[in-house]
């Protein structure tokens, strides 16, 4: 019984120190002794005991209601960090904790490699100024190549220098510009002082056409279009004809191990009604009257154009491209106050054949030799020879002088 009291009397003895509980506080500043508003303190303590709070707007904070114990603080602000942790051994009363963070140290980390490679570029996609047309984008183009110069003209701007507003098939100039369904990429308005360039001019227009295919490949085109859904000049007393017939094959494939070919058909029939409106006047009254004509201008179009890649070793290649276009215009010139009369005949034929040897020297240079070798013919015979009668405001008539002509040109490009 004795026993049992004095056990009693230790245990009552014991419960004011198990139940007293200690408070932890103080200042969080920076190595000026500014205060840190905003801190995130966090308190640790036995048996996975964790507290988290922030510091007010003074940089005070406070720890209430701990129990005895070992505890560790730590600090952090945006920028700021605590260097080391505090320890407290044995937290056996209230106790004040002045913290200073100091500016955290951060970690960059800069990569140099010695196979990388330079940070300028000589590719057209890299120039600011260039805009380089390529697959999809290609789409949005016209199929006729006179509509297909235009947009290329237009996105060109205007031109400037010698050779500004010149079109350039792989690399030469006074080429034909080839069909839609030939073509690889289109790039306009490079960099002009480029040393590649003979001669200085914005709004240079360069067309690369497609090469052979390792695999044989063919496209097959057909365009048709009528009058049917055009509406009436209002210059006209009836509706202008209109009748196009487009047709466009192109193939491509292997000739062997280490050449292939790339083949392109065009054949083009358009008849376009000119519209002629010009004003007579009566024999008798003597009345100016209103005169309206459509005459149609027939155009015949056809284009051959084959091109042959050959690897001549590992570092050089051959390419060798002809082209062949005759464009047959009936009627042409009429229109406006030009009648029939006024019209003519006009065949034009452009045939060039190009050679082109691409050598890689090495990782960084590559060096083409290119020449080519065109040579265009237009002949010219009026519906009319004889004399004009030219009655201004009214209408031309007559004859048309250019009677019949013919002009044939030997050029040849090399570099």
């Amino acid at each position: 019984m004795q026993f049992i009291r004095a056990l009693l009397a230790a245990i009552l003895l014991a419960l004011p120190a198990l139940a007293q509980t200690v408070t932890l506080k103080g200042q969080v500043s920076d190595e000026s002794g500014g205060v840190v508003p905003g801190a995130t303190v966090t308190l640790q303590g036995p048996r996975g005991f964790s507290k988290t709070t922030v510091s007010g707007n003074d940089g005070s904070y406070s720890f209430a209601g701990l129990p005895l114990g070992s505890y560790t603080v730590s600090a952090s602000a945006p920028g700021l960090v605590l260097s080391q942790a505090v320890k407290i051994p044995a937290l056996a009363g209230d106790r004040s904790l002045n913290l200073v963070l100091h500016v955290a140290a951060e970690k960059q980390q800069v990569t140099v490699a010695d196979n990388s490679g330079p940070s300028v570029s000589t590719d057209a996609s890299a120039n600011a100024s260039a805009v380089v047309l390529r697959g999809a984008d290609l789409d949005a183009l016209s199929d006729d190549p006179d509509d297909l110069a235009a947009d290329l003209q237009a996105l060109a701007g205007p031109a400037a220098g010698p050779s500004g507003g010149s079109i350039f098939i792989d690399g030469f100039s006074g080429g034909q510009l080839p069909p839609k369904d030939a073509i690889r990429e289109i790039r306009i308005n490079q960099n002009p002082f480029s040393p590649e360039y003979d001669k200085l001019g914005f709004g240079r227009i360069d067309i690369f056409t497609n090469p052979g295919s390792d695999k044989f490949h063919g496209d097959l085109g057909y365009n048709f279009a009528s009058d049917k859904w055009n509406s009436r000049n209002a210059y006209a007393a009836q509706k202008a004809p209109f009748l196009l017939n487009e047709l466009r094959n192109n193939l491509s494939g292997p000739l062997g191990k280490r050449a292939s070919f790339n083949l392109t058909l065009i054949r083009e029939w358009t008849d376009n009604g000119n519209v002629v409106n010009g004003v007579t006047l009566a024999p008798a009254a003597l009345v100016a009257i209103p005169f309206t004509a459509t005459p149609v201008s027939a155009l015949r179009r056809t284009g051959i154009t084959p091109r042959v890649d050959y690897q001549l070793s590992k570092n050089h290649t051959l390419s060798v491209r002809y082209s062949f276009n005759r464009d047959d215009v009936r009627n042409a010139g009429t229109g406006g106050f030009n009648l029939v009369s006024q019209g003519f005949h006009n065949d034009a034929t452009n045939q060039t054949a190009q050679i082109t040897e691409t050598a890689v020297l090495n990782n960084s240079t590559m060096n083409e030799t290119r020449f080519q070798f065109w040579r265009p013919t237009t002949v010219a015979e009026a519906n009319t020879p004889g004399y004009a009668v030219q009655v201004l405001g009214a209408f031309n008539g007559g004859g048309n002088p250019i009677g019949h002509s013919t002009d044939a040109q030997n050029n040849y490009e090399r570099s």
